[in-house]
């Protein structure tokens, strides 16, 4: 079997996820050939042979200023230069799933490989938390075009066979045919206590990861009101440096963020997925008008030890109420156990 798995360029959280599945997939005896088309694919470290990386973007996102703030205006920019391409990537794309043969089309999350699997009449699978026509639609208060394009990319999605719906997602009834399944995200494999002791942890002091994925954070930090055995923690963070910054290089992120006692982010699936599987609880901020923050919440208030600050508290460490939050929580709260979807996928496409 040859497959072709398309990429949201959007963030981290896509690329990470999926790789996970992209690796189990990769066992499977049954695969030739597995195309990894996606304009993120440095972010691979441990690439494996048999697998093809293209570098090809399939959907525009959101164009962000950070990793909590949004610019609608770009982003529908974006989406008009997106459009005059479109025929062209579609004829491309379909010249290159005829030469190489492929069998199956996997897209996370993007709506524009179904109609390249519709044309050539191929199984299709949707991975995702959210589709874009959900979260395109919320700005149609802003540009009408937005209620138009949603209702293009719907259309779209309606071409998927199945979707294969993972935990923590928005409303998806532009997909005909789901399947909820488990946790997909990157795990450390290695004992926390032991990659403390490596990375020099002590159990005397509280240690922070600042983790706010591809778009950072362009805001001045209040270093000044973190106590003296309070760290922040970064792994090649550039522009994050200073007395009270610990940059741990060279280590798998998961068994960074195992490691830690806390992570400050805003709501991704990323990593809420990552941090669930990592058992580390959440302190999170807004992430500016976007769609799908309201559900994510829901989840961190479900799945996750967890406690909202304003942007100018978490960017100034104002932390003590959302530590002390968590560390009620600790006391009474259940979490939830999510099985591991990676499974069920490979169920679905063999």
């Amino acid at each position: 079997m040859n497959i072709a798995y398309y990429i949201s360029g959007h963030g981290f959280g896509h690329i990470s996820r999926s790789y996970e599945v992209i690796r189990y997939l990769h066992e499977n005896a049954s695969i030739v050939k597995l195309f990894v088309n996606t304009t993120r694919k440095d972010f691979v470290k441990d690439k494996k042979e048999n697998l093809i990386f293209r570098d090809i973007s399939v959907d525009v996102g959101m164009v962000q200023l950070s990793s909590i703030s949004l610019n609608v205006e770009k982003t529908l920019e974006a989406i008009f230069e997106f459009e005059k391409s479109k025929t062209v990537i579609i004829e491309s794309e379909i010249d290159f799933l005829k030469k190489e043969k492929i069998d199956c089309i996997i897209s996370d999350s993007s709506s524009l490989p179904f109609v390249l699997a519709d044309k050539l009449q191929l199984p299709s699978y949707f991975i995702g938390n959210f589709t874009w026509d959900f979260i395109y639609n919320n700005y149609s208060k802003d540009h009408s075009y937005f209620a138009t394009y949603s209702n293009a990319l719907r259309k779209e999605y309606s071409l998927c066979k199945l979707g294969l719906i993972l935990p923590f997602h928005c409303p998806m009834d532009s997909i005909p045919y789901r399947l909820e399944i488990g946790i997909i995200g990157r795990a450390s494999l290695k004992n926390r206590d032991n990659i403390r002791e490596s990375i020099g942890f002590t159990n005397k002091n509280r240690y922070f990861l600042f983790s706010f994925g591809a778009y950072g954070i362009s805001d001045s930090l209040g270093y000044q009101n973190l106590k003296d055995n309070e760290w922040v923690v970064v792994s090649g963070y550039e522009g994050l440096v200073g007395d009270k910054v610990i940059d741990v290089k060279d280590i798998y992120y998961p068994d960074l963020l195992k490691a830690c006692d806390y992570v400050l982010t805003k709501p991704g699936y990323g990593i809420l997925s990552e941090s669930y599987l990592a058992n580390t609880p959440i302190i999170y901020t807004d992430r500016g008008d976007f769609a799908e923050y309201p559900y994510l919440v829901e989840a961190l208030n479900k799945y996750h030890l967890s406690a909202f600050l304003s942007q100018s508290e978490l960017l100034n460490f104002q932390l003590e109420k959302a530590v002390s939050r968590i560390e009620e929580e600790r006391n009474w709260k259940k979490i939830p156990i999510l099985r591991d979807g990676r499974r069920e996928i490979l169920e679905q496409i063999f």
